[in-house]
């Protein structure tokens, strides 16, 4: 199994964009239009602006293909004059040559490729995993679509920009199905499920993890439909399946209701907004806003909870510390982590180990200089799952009969360091310290 991480989303905000490149002076492109300067121009002095956030390089063919027609629709808005809007290029080159070829034919500002840090960091904050990434900012800050790629593929006259996704109550369907008593199925309207928490559960019958997941997933459902919380929430199934019949044949093994197959734009739409990238996917969301029809986004990421049988702490706030294998396993590609590993301890050291870690998250969540833009906090203590996958990466397999700390920055080039010998990694105190000063650093 492919060793993969992946972090809880913290989406950026304008003072991000500020803080990564400050005054750093940007470079106009060498096909500017006729009258605009050549002048490098102040990153802060885009405040205001609706910015285009361009991700690329001129090695990979998309982008080559993808950026002629970015080119015309941005001469084509700044002709317009609709929006005070400029675009900024993000160079992913190999090197310096390529980054002034490939920018010769831009018409938009560039972040000077000398400036690797700050490129690097706008990638991740951005989330730039792939390209050609075109992320549109609003003038405040907040990101209005990291889709701008397919958008503007869709939209080449740009007649929708800045391409507002629409929001959850103008996505959501008037109906969904389930069953009732005797099995027949019926349409429950969408009326009925306003006040009520939301599951959405994005999975397909021909993908063998959801086909192991769902059996467990219909177990719970039915469990906590028992439970005091029953009445105050749904979970609807939102179907990948390729075809009607494999989603009929899906649905008879699920105990839940399900957004219909014909449903297909609002299945696009509700994919793209909640970044559905792989399956099985679970994540609740809140009660609909009596106003706008709107629903918080509460937890991205509910498998592990469901998985572990453990669903008294409904609606299942997201939290940045838990289990590694419950909690972890989609959330420290890009986050940074402190990982506390004791397999080998016995009941009473796995309880020091877990309220160890919860302490050490509580205590460091207000220090900024420690935990940056975000950090979370795991224990892992049982062999065979994701705990093994890291160790392994680390080159740190053998298990000893001590607890083991160690803070992973997947972010920062792979970096890991391990907390030193004779330490204990079970007191709270020594893990604040070593979150504050990890020491050495070693690289995966």
């Amino acid at each position: 199994e492919e060793l993969r991480f992946r972090s809880a989303h913290y989406p950026p905000t304008m003072s991000d964009f500020h803080n990564i490149l400050q005054d750093t002076q940007l470079i106009r492109g060498g096909s500017a239009a006729d009258g605009a300067s050549s002048e490098p121009v102040k990153a802060s002095s885009l405040a205001g602006k609706v910015l285009m956030l361009y991700f690329s390089a001129h090695w990979c063919p998309p982008c080559r293909r993808f950026t002629p027609l970015l080119s015309k629709l941005y001469n084509k808005l700044k002709s317009d004059g609709k929006h005070d809007l400029e675009c900024v290029f993000v160079s992913l080159d190999n090197d310096e040559k390529q980054f002034d070829e490939y920018l010769s034919e831009m018409p938009w500002l560039a972040v000077p490729y000398s400036k690797n840090d700050e490129r690097r960091d706008l990638a991740m904050k951005y989330g730039a995993r792939g390209i050609p990434h075109l992320v549109v900012l609003d003038a405040d800050g907040s990101i209005i679509t990291s889709e701008g790629t397919e958008s503007a593929q869709l939209d080449e006259n740009g007649d929708e920009f800045p391409w507002r996704p629409p929001s959850f109550a103008d996505i959501w369907p008037d109906s969904f199905l389930s069953v009732d008593e005797g099995g027949n199925e019926i349409r429950v309207s969408s009326e009925d499920i306003k006040d009520k928490h939301l599951m959405l559960y994005f999975s397909a019958h021909w993908c063998p993890p959801c086909r192991r997941f769902t059996p467990k997933l219909s177990a719970a459902y039915t469990e906590m439909k028992k439970s005091d919380y029953g009445k105050d929430f749904e979970l609807v199934f939102v179907s990948s399946d390729r075809d009607v019949s494999q989603y009929e044949e899906y649905r008879r093994e699920m105990t839940f209701p399900a957004l219909d197959f014909a449903d297909r734009k609002a299945k696009a739409a509700l994919s793209r907004r909640y970044e559905v990238r792989g399956i099985p996917k679970l994540i609740i969301l809140g009660p609909a806003d009596k106003k706008t029809g709107e629903r918080t986004l509460i937890n991205d990421n509910l498998r592990g909870p469901i998985e572990s049988g453990e669903y008294g702490d409904f609606p299942f706030p997201k939290r940045n510390y838990g289990d590694l294998d419950r909690d972890g396993g989609e959330n420290i590609n890009e986050t940074k982590c402190l990982i506390v590993f004791h397999e080998n301890g016995d009941d009473d050291e796995q309880e020091e180990v877990r309220n160890a870690v919860t302490g050490a998250a509580e205590s460091l969540k207000d220090d900024k200089d420690a935990v940056g833009d975000g950090m979370n906090f795991y224990w892992s203590l049982n062999t065979g799952g994701i705990g093994d996958r890291v160790r392994d990466a680390m080159k740190l397999s053998q298990v000893g009969d001590n607890a083991l700390a160690v803070l992973l920055d997947i972010p920062d080039g792979g970096g890991f360091y391990v907390m030193k010998e004779g330490a204990d990694a079970t007191e709270k105190e020594q893990l604040v310290d070593f979150v504050r000063n990890p020491g050495e650093r070693k690289q995966l």
